[in-house]
């Protein structure tokens, strides 16, 4: 390793290696969820439509804390493929709802064993109380941003 990598890896060892391991963590997802056609993060957005049916973009937002540009994309281009579908509020029209396809229910099991199958393969080298370790401090580095 050398350049910036190396230089990185030198005067931000933490960074560096959160990066370095949610990459892995990253390429193992996609491996999983690639080909059932969906895009990294647009996993997310398909189980919570499942959890929530008939939820708004805005609600989305607010509970995934993403960006709503971000959020319209994505639904956007799992609408073109076949994953949600846009439906008026029968109260109010100005409102709209989303829910799943049949493809996109169909998708739900897959995506929450693509998430276990990747984690398993991210900490393969691991034992259970390693596991349980990284997890307690990776929150506790999640928790001190500002």
């Amino acid at each position: 390793m050398t350049g910036g990598r190396a230089i990185a890896a030198a005067n931000g060892p933490v960074g560096y290696a959160l990066s370095e391991a949610a990459k892995a963590h990253r390429t193992q997802l996609q491996l999983r969820v690639g080909p059932l056609g969906l895009h990294l993060g647009q996993e997310l957005l398909l189980v919570d439509v499942h959890r929530h049916p008939g939820t708004t973009q805005a609600e989305l937002v607010q509970r995934l804390d993403f960006e709503q540009p971000t959020i319209a994309k994505a639904i956007t281009r799992m609408e073109r493929t076949g994953f949600v579908e846009r439906a008026a509020d029968p109260g109010d029209r100005r409102v709209t709802r989303l829910r799943l396809t049949e493809r996109g229910e169909a998708a739900v099991q897959e995506v929450i064993a693509a998430w276990a199958h990747a984690d398993m393969a991210s900490t393969s080298g691991l034992t259970e109380a390693e596991t349980s370790e990284l997890v307690r401090l990776l929150c506790k580095i999640r928790d001190n941003r500002p």
